[in-house]
Parts: C-alpha cells; sequence; structure tokens
C-alpha cells in the first residue's frame, strides 16, 4: 500500500536558466522544513501563517548565509493540488539557484519526490480519480490547441462521470439480477430480465459511440502521422515545404535527393499533424537509396494517412501504379502535383484508382487548401471537429472499455440463450470491475505506480 505519511519534495520547473524557479513540498512536515530554510520579517511559523497566502523572504543555508531571495506560497491541506500540506519555493531560474536550495529542503525532513508522486498523491488522497490524473499529463503534453481542450475536459471528469454512470447503471442491474436469484418464488424473472437485457443493449451501443469516437481522440491527443510518398521527383519534398511554409527540405532536379525521411510537425485547425517525408520508391542500385525506400515503405504501412504524389505532368509508370495499389484500402489521398505544367494525367484517369484525387501545386500553392481540408476530413473520419466532443484517447481507457463491452455482450448472449442468470450476473460484474479501473475504483496498485512512473519529476 502506498504511504503517504512522509514529506515529498522536488524541482516543478526545467532546470536551466529561466526567470523563475519553482520547488514543491507536500506533506505534514512541509511547513516544519520551510520554517528551517526561510527567514522573513516575521518570526510567526509559516504553519500558523494565513493559507493560500505569499510570503516574502530569503532562504539560508545551515550557517545563516542568503541563499536566494524567494517567494513562499502556502496551501493549506486539503484545499490543496495533494490534498496535503503543501508549500511552493518560487525563487531564481538558475540551476545553482534551485540545486543549492533543493539540497537544504532534502537535509531538512523531505525526501525526493518519485516521478509523478504529487498527482499519485492527490489521487490516494481523493481530490481526483485515476482518470483526471492521467488528464495531467495529457495537458502538460498536449500538442494542439484542441488537444488541450480535450485534456482540460477529462482533468475536470467528463469522462469519469459517464464512466460513473454506467458503473450506477450497472450496480443496479446486478442487483435487481441477484434478486431474481435469491428470491425466486416471487416470479421476479419475467418482469426484470427483459428490461435488464434492453438496458445492458442501450450501454454496448454507448461504448460502440465512444469506441468509434476515439480514433479522433486519439489522433487529437497524439497527432495524425502522415506519410509523403511517391517516385523520385514527384514533387514530395516540394509538398512538404509548402505545409510547413518554410524550406525545411533539400529540392533539387536529381532524382533521390531525399534519401532518409523527414519528420515536422504542423497543426491544421488544432490538431496535431506529423508529416514525413519520404524517400522517392523505385528499383535502384544503390544501397543507401535502397535503405531509404525501405524505410519509406514502412512508414506507409504505419502512417494514419498517405499522401501518395504523382506528377501529372507525365504519364503514370509503373512504380507510380505500384504505389497506388499499396495504398488501396488505406487512408489514402492521390496528390495531382505540377498543375502549373501542361496535364498528361487527368483527374479522371488518376480517380480510376479508387483514392479520392486532389490537384495542386507545390510551386505555386494551388490547391493547398483543398488538400488541408480533404487531409483533416479523411483523419478524422467525420470532420476536424469529430475528436472534440470524443471521451476516449488513452490507449488504456480504449483498451478498457472495450473489455467491458465484451463482458456486456456475454451478459446478453447468456439472457438471450436463457441460460442460469448467475452466469450473466458474473459477466456484468466483470464489465462493472473494468469500467472501474479507469477511475481507479478497481485498479490494482501496480497498475497506478505504472501509471504514474511515466509523470515527470515534480508533478
Amino acid at each position: 500500500m502506498y504511504d503517504t505519511t512522509d514529506t515529498i519534495a522536488a524541482i516543478a520547473t526545467p532546470l536551466g536558466e529561466s526567470g523563475i524557479g519553482i520547488i514543491r513540498i507536500s506533506g505534514s512536515q512541509a511547513y516544519a522544513v520551510g520554517d528551517a530554510v526561510f527567514r522573513s520579517t516575521s518570526s510567526v511559523p509559516l504553519a500558523q501563517r494565513r493559507d493560500r497566502s505569499i510570503q516574502y523572504g530569503t532562504i539560508v543555508d545551515d550557517d545563516g548565509r542568503p541563499v536566494d531571495e524567494v517567494i513562499l506560497l502556502i496551501m493549506k491541506g486539503p484545499h490543496s493540488y495533494t490534498a496535503e500540506d503543501v508549500l511552493e519555493i518560487q525563487c531564481h531560474g538558475g540551476r545553482q539557484s534551485l540545486e543549492s536550495i533543493m539540497g537544504l529542503v532534502l537535509r531538512h525532513g523531505a525526501r525526493l519526490a518519485n516521478p509523478g508522486e504529487f498527482t499519485q498523491r492527490a489521487f490516494v488522497n481523493g481530490r481526483i480519480d485515476l482518470a483526471q490524473a492521467e488528464a495531467v499529463m495529457d495537458v502538460i503534453q498536449a500538442k494542439s490547441a484542441k488537444g488541450l481542450s480535450r485534456a482540460v475536459g477529462q482533468l475536470e471528469g467528463r469522462l469519469s462521470q459517464v464512466i460513473g454512470g454506467m458503473r450506477k447503471n450497472l450496480t443496479d442491474f446486478i442487483t435487481r439480477l441477484e434478486v431474481t436469484v435469491d428470491y425466486p418464488e416471487e416470479d421476479l424473472e419475467d418482469i426484470e430480465i427483459p428490461d435488464i437485457a434492453g438496458a445492458l443493449e442501450d450501454m454496448e451501443q454507448q461504448m460502440d459511440a465512444m469506441l468509434a469516437a476515439s480514433v479522433s481522440g486519439r489522433m487529437i491527443r497524439d497527432g495524425v502521422m502522415v506519410a509523403i510518398a511517391g517516385t523520385p521527383n514527384a514533387g514530395k519534398s516540394s509538398l512538404l515545404n509548402r505545409l510547413l511554409d518554410s524550406e525545411r527540405a533539400i529540392v533539387t532536379d536529381v532524382p533521390g535527393t531525399t534519401r532518409d525521411v523527414i519528420e515536422e510537425w504542423i497543426s491544421l485547425q488544432g490538431v496535431p499533424i506529423c508529416l514525413v517525408d519520404t524517400a522517392g520508391i523505385r528499383n535502384t542500385a544503390d544501397t543507401v537509396e535502397q535503405i531509404g525506400v525501405q524505410k519509406a515503405q514502412e512508414y506507409i504501412d504505419k502512417a494514419d494517412v498517405v499522401l501518395a504524389v504523382v506528377d501529372q505532368s507525365r504519364p503514370l509508370g509503373e512504380e507510380e501504379k505500384a504505389i497506388l495499389q499499396d495504398v488501396q484500402g488505406k487512408k489514402a489521398l492521390l496528390i495531382l502535383n505540377k498543375t502549373d505544367l501542361p496535364a498528361v494525367v487527368t483527374e479522371e484517369e488518376a480517380g480510376a484508382c479508387g483514392i479520392p484525387v486532389v490537384s495542386i501545386s507545390a510551386e505555386t500553392g494551388a490547391g493547398m487548401d483543398v488538400l488541408k481540408e480533404k487531409l483533416l476530413s479523411l483523419a478524422l473520419q467525420q470532420g476536424p471537429d469529430a475528436g472534440q466532443s470524443a471521451l476516449l484517447a488513452n490507449t488504456r481507457h480504449i483498451e478498457l472499455v472495450r473489455q467491458s463491452r465484451a463482458a456486456l455482450q456475454r451478459a446478453l448472449d447468456t439472457i438471450h440463450a436463457q441460460m442460469p442468470i448467475d452466469c450473466a450476473i458474473v459477466d456484468i460484474r466483470e464489465a462493472w470491475e473494468v469500467l472501474g479501473s479507469i477511475t481507479g475504483d478497481t485498479v490494482h496498485d501496480d497498475i497506478v505506480e505504472e501509471i504514474f512512473s511515466r509523470f515527470c519529476l515534480g508533478k
């Protein structure tokens, strides 16, 4: 069982040169540690000073010599981030100042916090649940405005409320079914079980909708990987530069200029996009270029969306046709590039492969707005706002909802087959327990430890 009786401390800001650095202390001895290192014009102990107040003074070493001029923030439990007594020391952001003060804090009774331990204490002390705790890191690591908005929604408890409602309903179903088992003489089965089966089917549909939206939610959280593929000199690097609005990739008339992959991030309407410019795909005897072609194929396989770039000013060759065949069945757009040159390949001819076609000129920028719109629509399925309301984006949460839905399906199969209702109760209880792992109500300690180990130090 996790022990919260000791007092923890950590530097909560990145080490380096900055205007301010913060050291966070949490626990029953937080103010005693502060009294040992802090001096101000007041002699009142920190524990007796006003909650949520700012104190100005100096940190001194063991010999009473000034270390740094600081301000302290006093936040008394349970109305603090960890629900414990919290003291934050704001000093100058130099590495030496932070490390010197941190050393003093540790010598006077605090221990170094583990990664994520402040948030873990907030969870253990009941201020937030596990889904909200995981949202803290999503807020910190958000790659876009939409990703931040979704993470803040989870931090405020949107997912927890939905999961809590489901578990409450499942508790009611279990209770009602157990009544039919314990009191068979009351003849309640014909009245209760059909109603419960219908309610379980409604919950399955709700889970299906959540899982369908999770695709967009995951992409808004983690980003959309877009592989730019094609033959040499199709204009892949020019397209990358146009999307980035900068000369990131080298562009020449020499085929095979790009030998390795180039990854760059952009944001389209608040959605993070990882653009991957790959080597031109062709048969080659060049060993280095062969490696680049192999990497290009690997990125095509794992990308969320593939932009298959074709030079419309020259006829489709066997290599182009092979690439288009390779992306069949994937989320892909066929990019007819170089519309500033006379057309040899028409949109009708290109569209015969069954992949949506967008005509552009990476040289002039023509057609880029249409490309961006179709790229987002294809990536997020239902348009750029599809993931905004998605409750599921965390891989752990998605898998747990899948497991819970499978348990509900087993319970329904049992009910429809008119098997003993005890079997259905077992599966419904499993669905209830699995959903509880999302919010932490039924999660094992080792899973909790593993989740918080991914957090940064000081959070």
